[in-house]
């Protein structure tokens, strides 16, 4: 299989005239059936009219050229209603917003995978929305959950959620795993935090307790008493004891 981005500005070989006749401009999707139907051409010349190769036409996609049997498997758009048709449609899969049955947005379309012997689109890789709750990358759609290739949107099956595929450096994993995996740290995390505030709470409850039962083992300390001049003034007055008196007896005569 080859990205369709792979097959632009690919040169097209003629095997009967051994020549390059053309290098692909772009590809034309037929999106009730799901696969390419034609190679758009763009050959040298100011006056020349689109060109198109039927898909079914093409001798084999090699790692550097298109083949065909003979240059004239390449005809005008005239020629092909059908072909002119779906590019008059303007149905564009790159760039389309990815959207589930039941309206969850998974992201938008970057690329999609072409089986190079029949046409047929084989996936699509996308990212954005959906995946960037998960991971940062992109993932792999099977063509097999999209149910409608739109001028605007692609609507694929609420499957397509636990049955799309992450790539990354190779590694792929199914996002059913993904989400489960995250799911699980995210429970593993709310866990621990309760786990942590339990422990934080039984501490300060032990703090109080501890402190209470020391408040009460401590004997209550007698603190000074400090009268106001007010309270002074209306204390009553202290007797102070009189001084004795010499008895009053009469002179000694002599």
């Amino acid at each position: 299989m080859r990205k369709s981005k792979q097959f632009i500005s690919m040169p097209v070989i003629s095997l009967e005239e051994g020549q390059q006749i053309g290098i692909i401009k772009g590809l034309v999707i037929d999106p009730g059936l799901k696969r390419v139907a034609a190679l758009m051409i763009e050959q040298k010349g100011w006056f020349n009219d689109q060109k198109f190769i039927p898909y079914i036409n093409v001798h084999s996609v090699g790692e550097d050229a298109v083949t065909i049997k003979h240059g004239t498997m390449v005809q005008k758009g005239t020629n092909l209603p059908e072909i002119i048709s779906l590019t008059k449609n303007k149905v564009k899969v790159n760039g389309a917003r990815i959207v589930t049955e039941s309206g969850t947005l998974l992201g938008e379309a970057d690329d999609y995978y072409v089986n190079m012997a029949s046409g047929e689109m084989i996936g699509m890789e996308f990212s954005g929305s959906f995946m960037n709750g998960l991971f940062s990358g992109k993932a792999f759609l099977d063509i097999n959950h999209v149910l409608t290739i739109g001028k605007d949107m692609i609507v694929c099956s609420d499957q397509a959620l636990d049955e799309a595929v992450k790539l990354d450096g190779g590694l792929q994993e199914k996002l059913r795993g993904v989400r489960e995996s995250t799911s699980h740290i995210w429970e593993s995390t709310v866990q621990k935090t309760r786990e942590l505030g339990s422990n934080v709470n039984s501490s300060i409850i032990k703090i109080k307790r501890s402190k209470k039962t020391s408040d009460e083992n401590t004997p209550p300390i007698d603190e000074p008493i400090t009268e106001t001049k007010e309270q002074i003034d209306h204390l009553a007055p202290i007797e102070q004891p009189e001084e004795p008196t010499a008895p009053n007896n009469p002179p000694h005569k002599n």
